[in-house]
């Protein structure tokens, strides 16, 4: 029965084309066509020759996918989530639904739908930064370097930052859940990962070690797993923190789904 509100959900996003552009298609493209125009804008603005400029695409990827849940990002993500988890409460549908299948079957699906929008998105942010680096390079003659960084580096930001996503995405069902709104799930959603890129920077620089206060912060932990992934020799860590900060997220993810999921099973769905 999973398996089917899986699909059911899968099949009703695809038909819902604003959703999915403007929540998981829309900054892929903005970075892509931001970087072409700059490249442009060297090219027929300031035409000076850039001798000896070089580029790494595999540093590229691993930037644009570190910013792929930054508060811009993650607002765009959330409009995309919201619209999966607080749609049937915006057109009253639970009353049709909640007969056919279990409510944890139905929730659990938005949740695995969301997970595979935003794996999607991050696929498609990879592939057109890797072509507007290589468009760019064409554009300025800019020549692509050998990177020390490789496929195993990009695969474990990609991952860092589908967990940091998701976290959020769990947030956003407890909301939805409680608040029967797809607005309250993208504002509460966007002021939480404002507020933890405060937090996460007064709190890093205060302490010169991580420490539990600053471990407690989804997206510290995943700064910090990105910076661990990326260079762990240079980074200052070792494999304490920095395993202690996965451990962290994934407990964010894993108690915001399971209290969105209670949530659900009490709330009284007589009106939808």
């Amino acid at each position: 029965m999973l398996a089917d509100a899986i699909a059911a959900e899968r099949f009703r996003l695809l038909r819902d084309r604003s959703a999915l552009f403007w929540g998981f298609g829309f900054m892929p493209l903005v970075g892509f066509f931001l970087a072409i125009g700059g490249d442009l804008f060297v090219r027929n603005i300031v035409k000076r020759p850039m001798p000896g400029a070089t580029i790494d695409l595999a540093a590229q990827v691993i930037k644009a996918l570190g910013n792929g849940a930054s508060t811009m990002a993650a607002l765009f993500l959330m409009i995309g989530a919201a619209s999966i988890l607080a749609g049937d409460y915006r057109w009253e549908t639970w009353r049709l639904r909640t007969p056919r299948n279990s409510r944890f079957n139905l929730l659990a699906a938005k949740l695995v739908v969301i997970g595979e929008a935003i794996l999607w998105s991050l696929v498609l942010t990879v592939a057109l930064t890797l072509a507007a680096a290589v468009i760019g390079a064409a554009l300025n003659g800019k020549a692509i370097i050998p990177s020390p960084l490789g496929l195993s580096e990009i695969a474990g930001v990609f991952v860092v930052t589908w967990l940091e996503a998701m976290s959020l995405a769990a947030l956003a069902a407890c909301v939805a859940v409680v608040a029967r709104s797809p607005m309250a799930a993208v504002v509460v959603c966007l002021v939480v990962r404002f507020v933890q890129s405060i937090l996460a920077a007064a709190l890093g620089a205060m302490a010169p070690e991580p420490t539990w206060k600053v471990l407690a912060i989804p997206a510290y932990d995943a700064d910090l797993l990105r910076a661990f992934v990326t260079a762990p020799s240079h980074s200052g860590l070792d494999g304490g923190p920095a395993g202690w900060a996965l451990l962290a997220l994934l407990g964010w993810i894993a108690a915001l789904t399971a209290g969105a999921i209670v949530l659900f099973q009490r709330q009284d769905l007589t009106r939808e």
